[in-house]
């Protein structure tokens, strides 16, 4: 669903920022349980954050906060409804370990907790190159009076990193999430201070299998994923610093200086990404569940809306239980979608497919270069406990893998014959 979107502007001179991160303090090391960050509709507040290096002085923090994730109330004397944001943020130079600098803005917007709607915004700092730092930024909603600290790290080192070009749309809105449909124009600007003129895209198929059961062997032979680009163009930016370009076929689009492996990758997977709206995309995700046989006359099904119907009526066992399965189920499906999308939609990936046949994980520790699911209580033998490896990967920096295990088994199909039974798991 596409919501209206408010747009604030702060100015604060002094600092710089590029983000990568985290949902408490600086996680090097973690032993706090973050599993809020996997809950969906929770409402609580928790901003998209970007960072753009303008030029060679001028740096950008872009906010988003979606709305339903803030508390309006009003005054006893007041007849509107307003919230109340508070950011909070103390910036450290990396090379002397030392807090240089901590400010604070807020700002109020009115409204109510039934609209719909993104709280845009933008701090702009001043900042050197050759320089790094890093951040740790607050956002408190001071009606609920409840908060979020991330933690940023600022890289002015070179001009040819990921924060020094900004995706938007045609109407110069930031976009927090590169996915895109068929035919949106994406466009990109540049910091200015870089002296390239082109870039090069890349086009690729995104058509990649769906993870493997937690079980399987690491050495189960699997599709060799082909990273070839099916073509290349390249971009010249205009005398604004922007290049523009209008998406065609679904796939994967990467962007980058001609020398350079560094610079933003454009998405289109499906329409309404990552939200599942047809029964032509309802049906992959249900590869988790189904037999092989079940899923490929699915797939070659002419009427898949009756025998996709029919396939959770008898799982389910009536209409009523079969509509509880496919909300649940679909909802996981969304979720992963918006958690653990990285080259391929979130659904297909290690993380992907835990989380919708295991639900929500009762305990998640993340750090820098993992993350580790617990299912049931901490340091009990009948838990379950999956651990995720961060993988170096240039086009994403959300590519995870499970570390695989025998030892699974037997929950993995205790897992999925309750959703075969129909229980949602």
């Amino acid at each position: 669903m596409k919501m209206k979107m408010k747009k604030y502007n702060l100015f604060i001179a002094i600092l710089s920022l590029l983000i990568i991160a985290s949902c408490s303090s600086s996680q090097k090391t973690s032993n706090k349980n973050v599993a809020g960050i996997y809950m969906p509709g929770l409402n609580l507040i928790d901003p998209e954050i970007i960072v753009f290096h303008k030029n060679d002085s001028i740096s950008e923090l872009h906010f988003r906060i979606n709305s339903a994730d803030v508390l309006y109330t009003k005054k006893r004397e007041d007849s509107t409804f307003s919230a109340n944001i508070l950011i909070q943020y103390e910036l450290t130079d990396e090379e002397l370990k030392a807090v240089i600098d901590t400010a604070s803005v807020s700002f109020k917007d009115y409204g109510d907790n039934k609209q719909k709607k993104y709280l845009d915004g933008v701090i702009k700092f001043n900042t050197q190159t050759l320089k790094s730092y890093s951040l740790k930024i607050t956002f408190n909603d001071v009606n609920r009076d409840q908060f979020i600290r991330k933690t940023v790290l600022i890289n002015r080192k070179d001009n040819y990193n990921i924060q020094n070009y900004l995706v938007m749309d045609t109407n110069n809105n930031v976009i927090f999430k590169n996915h895109f449909n068929s035919r949106d124009y994406f466009v990109i600007q540049k910091n200015s201070s870089i002296p390239d003129s082109v870039m090069v895209l890349k086009y690729y198929k995104s058509n990649f299998p769906i993870a493997r059961p937690p079980f399987s062997s690491d050495e189960t032979p699997q599709e060799q994923q082909n990273f070839s680009p099916e073509f290349t163009e390249e971009l010249t930016f205009d005398s604004l610093f922007q290049i523009s370009y209008q998406i065609s076929g679904k796939g994967l689009y990467s962007v980058k200086p001609q020398n350079s492996t560094s610079g933003p990758t454009l998405f289109n997977f499906q329409e309404n990404f990552p939200e599942i709206k047809t029964v032509e995309n309802m049906v992959p995700p249900m590869r988790y569940i189904s037999t092989k046989k079940e899923y490929d006359l699915l797939l070659d099904s002419e009427n898949q809306k009756n025998d996709m119907d029919k396939f959770w009526r008898e799982i389910g066992g009536s209409n009523d239980r079969a509509r509880t399965l496919i909300r649940e189920y679909f909802k996981r499906v969304e979720s992963a979608n918006n958690y653990f999308t990285s080259y391929m939609e979130g659904w297909k990936t290690d993380r992907g497919i835990i989380y919708i046949i295991y639900g929500i994980p009762n305990i998640v520790y993340k750090n820098n270069n993992y993350e580790n699911w617990i299912y049931g209580e901490e340091n009990n033998m009948m838990s379950m406990s999956f651990v995720f490896h961060k993988v170096n990967n240039p086009i994403t920096g959300n590519d995870y893998v499970l570390s695989r295990s025998p030892v699974f088994k037997s929950s993995w199909f205790r897992a999925v014959d309750s959703w075969r039974s129909g229980r949602v798991y």
